[in-house]
């Protein structure tokens, strides 16, 4: 049986939730790299962030990658994550963040980053007003 949720968007036919919020994450990347401002990724975050809702038993998979993303900060993985994690709020994923900015590995200049996905658990987020879905617009 085919769950509606599970279809893919862009094959038509059932995808792993997994590999469908990937794909979801790897369009909003390849979209931060060609624009600047977040307009254009918020519909694939939107995407991605209603994959993971609705598969709340795959979160450990979801964690896992949702992590691989947070050791890779690229243009629109801050968006991403902080998107995301405003919303989810996943302890998992906050102390990842956390044990980055506390031992970094690799360039340093990446703390600035963990330091503003980190900002996304809060409610006062200060770049919350960027996208559409917390701004009120």
């Amino acid at each position: 049986m085919v769950l509606m949720e599970n279809t893919s968007r862009r094959g038509g036919l059932a995808a792993d939730p997994v590999s469908e919020f990937m794909q979801e994450v790897r369009a909003v990347l390849a979209a931060a790299e060609q624009t600047c401002g977040v307009e254009e990724l918020e519909p694939g975050l939107e995407r991605a962030l209603a994959i993971l809702q609705g598969n709340p038993g795959l979160r450990n998979q979801f964690e896992s990658r949702i992590n691989a993303l947070v050791d890779s900060p690229r243009e629109g993985v801050v968006e991403t994550v902080s998107f995301l994690m405003h919303v989810l709020r996943w302890e998992n994923i906050r102390e990842a963040v956390e044990e980055r900015i506390k031992r970094p590995r690799g360039d340093v200049s990446n703390i600035r980053l963990y330091e503003a996905m980190l900002d996304s658990f809060s409610d006062s987020w200060r770049d919350r007003d960027l996208f559409a879905k917390f701004s009120g617009a």
